[in-house]
Order: structure tokens, then sequence, then C-alpha cells
């Protein structure tokens, strides 16, 4: 929550505690919308995925491309497509996240291991955010 002091006036946050404590009205025709526990990993995997700099190599979509002169491909293996998906299940995208992985002749831009800073439920997270990817 940013800091509203000297934004707003005291007036205006007392106005606006008032209103929260009241309670919301209800919106007519709104519907409430059960998110399924595995939209909840995807959610929370998409913010790891930015958090720690995934997007950085992989893109924004999982397309990879940044440049690796050294690897067999020359550029970062994108997280998408069928080749990826028919390579890797989630059991072993979880275990190149929690170990690393070097493909190339170094010195090469390899993956890091996560596995010593992620929990394994942030792992599976990002698991199933690049399972949407596609």
């Amino acid at each position: 929550m940013p800091v509203w002091k000297g934004v707003i006036s005291n007036q205006q946050i007392a106005n606006l505690v008032a209103y929260m404590r009241a309670g919301f009205p209800d919106v007519q025709g709104a519907q409430v919308v059960e998110v399924p526990q595995n939209q909840g990993d995807a959610v929370a995997g998409a913010f790891l995925y930015q958090r720690y700099g995934c997007i950085n190599c992989h893109g924004p979509n999982g397309l990879g491309g940044v440049p690796n002169p050294l690897s067999p491909d020359k550029s970062i293996p994108p997280l998408v497509g069928a080749d990826f998906h028919g390579e890797f299940n989630d059991q072993a995208i979880a275990q190149i996240i929690r170990d690393g992985s070097v493909i190339g002749k170094q010195p090469i831009v390899s993956m890091p291991h996560w596995g010593t800073i992620l929990t394994d439920q942030q792992i599976h997270q990002l698991v199933v955010y690049i399972d949407t990817l596609g």
C-alpha cells in the first residue's frame, strides 16, 4: 500500500476508512467466480517468473531468443511449443529449475540452479505457469 500522507488530507483518509468499514455494496449481476487451485499456482508462478528474472532470458511469453552464441542453438531456448513439451515433462522442468542446466561449450550463459533459493512449492508454481505458456 503506498504512503498517502501529504498526498491526500487526513479528512480524506478518514472518509476512505469509513467507506471501507461500511462495506461495499452488491453489484447488480456480479457473480463470485471460484479460481481453481491450479490457476492460483499459475498466477503465483507468473509473479515468480518476473521476480526472479526468468523473463530476462526466456522472454515475456516464454519464447526465448536471447543470444547465447556458444550454445547449440545460439540462443536461450523457448519454454513453449511441441518440441519443448515433448522433451520435458513437468518433473524434468522442475529438476532443471532446481538444479540448473549447462548445454554447450564454456563460457556459456547457463541456466542457474534455483533449488537453494526457491521452495518446492515455488518451483511447482513456476512449472504450472510454464505449462500455461503453450
